[in-house]
Formats: structure tokens, sequence, C-alpha cells
């Protein structure tokens, strides 16, 4: 079995205990809501909690406690929560992975049309807090893939608008890998500048680096760590399968520095 493989399997198992975890919850089994577990309640609750002393809604202390958690594990590790943690991302990854057995030259977004629609989760984030916080509801539910898929469109759904949102972040997916994650992702926006700080990271080594850019075609996300010497980029998860792709021992490694 190849390195990449292996890797691969244990983070993809732990994503499946997670997502079992979840499911379990929704099925209406444990003693709190799969909502509870969610770290953007986190935010969502922050109006509230300094506005009023009280929990918006049905966000609760775990939201709170999970959203902290969650920071700390950006501030040490990146976004690594995204790349081993999320369920939705962990959909979208495999989403990713079934169709380009089909679509092998599935196009990839320029790097100006990338970065640009990069900028839509700011106004998702912006939205959702607004919106949230004026009317002490969470708006966001009616249009997070989260929410629908493991509520059934549950309570808080916008009907149609619902149907219809969810279906347009499938075909989105099937284009572009990782779509929600990339462009519309509020945790993603909330939590950029402190990845950027994150201890551990993926590290470069110049020397002994070709430049053959297997690195980026297996990075979900499309970075490039071959232009990098330590990939501080807000979007890498710490996946490591630019690491398990790279051909050269030791060109690619994941260290912590400062």
């Amino acid at each position: 079995m190849k390195k990449a493989v292996k890797n691969r399997l244990v983070r993809y198992s732990v994503m499946t205990v997670i997502l079992g975890l979840t499911l379990y919850l929704a099925l209406g089994f444990g003693k709190h809501s799969f909502e509870a577990f969610c770290p953007f309640g986190g935010m969502e609750s922050l109006w509230g909690l300094f506005t009023v002393g009280q929990f918006s809604c049905a966000l609760a202390p775990l939201n709170l406690s999970m959203m902290v958690g969650v920071l700390a594990l950006t501030l040490l590790t990146k976004k690594s929560f995204c790349g081993w943690a999320c369920p939705i991302g962990f959909l979208g990854e495999l989403g990713a992975r079934f169709t380009g057995l089909f679509w092998k030259k599935r196009p990839q977004p320029s790097p100006q049309v990338n970065g640009a629609l990069k900028l839509l989760r700011y106004v998702v984030l912006a939205l959702a807090l607004y919106f949230t916080y004026k009317t002490g509801e969470l708006i966001l539910r009616g249009y997070d893939p989260f929410y629908l898929i493991f509520s059934g469109f549950g309570h808080g759904s916008a009907g149609v608008v619902s149907y219809i949102v969810l279906a347009a972040l499938v075909a989105g997916a099937l284009a572009v890998p990782m779509f929600f994650c990339r462009y519309l992702c509020p945790l993603g926006a909330v939590f950029d500048p402190f990845s950027r700080l994150g201890i551990v990271k993926i590290v470069r080594n110049d020397t002994l680096c070709t430049q053959c850019d297997a690195c980026q075609k297996a990075c979900p996300h499309d970075l490039a760590p071959q232009k990098m010497i330590q990939v501080r980029h807000r979007d890498c998860t710490n996946c490591l399968e630019c690491v398990d792709a790279c051909p050269v021992k030791g060109a690619l490694e994941l260290k912590a520095t400062f």
C-alpha cells in the first residue's frame, strides 16, 4: 500500500468516526443535539452574550466551548479541524474524489478568479452574523449544508429555497473541489487570520524540491506548496496530501515553526 493511501486512511478513519457520531446525534441519540457541536454557533452566540447575557435561540455553552477549542487548535495546527474533523469538509472531499473518477480534466478556476471567489465567504460571514444578531434567530440554518443535511431540512430551513441552495452547492462541488469550503464557509472566514499564525505547518526543503508540482495537484484547495518555504496560506488544513504526493523524501515535512 502506498504511503499516501496509508496516511489518508488514518485521516479518513478519524473523520468517519466523527461523521458517524454526528449522524448518531442527528438521529436523536445522545444528550446533545448535533448543532451543539458546531463551532460557528459559538460565533453566533457572542452578540447575545454581550448584550443580554444569554445564548441566542438553540445555542448553548458547548457551542462557545467548541469555538474556543477550534480557535486554539487553529493557532497550533492551522485549519486542521477542517481537514481532519469537519463532516462537511469530509463529504466535500469524498465528493471531489468520486467525481474525479469520471471527470479527469476538471477545469480549475484561474488564480485571480479563485482568489476573488474566496471573498464570498466573508460576505456570508457578515450576513450570517448581522441577521442572527439582529433577529436573535439562527438565520444561517436555512442555507447551511451542515444543518440541512443532518437535520433532514428540519426546523429553521427555508422550504424550497433550502433545497435549491443545497442543490446549487452540490452542483458547485461537482465543478470545483471543496466548493463550499473554498468560497462560502463562514467558519473558514472566522479562522483565516489565525490559520496564518499556526505553529505546526508544512515546510518545504528548497534544496530537495524538484518543482514537479505534484503537491499542488494533490492539494484539495489547489494551493502551491512548491512556491512556498513555509505553507502559511490561510486555507491549508494540514491534510498532508501534498506531503504524501511528493516523490522526494524530506522535500515536504510537517514541522513546528514560528
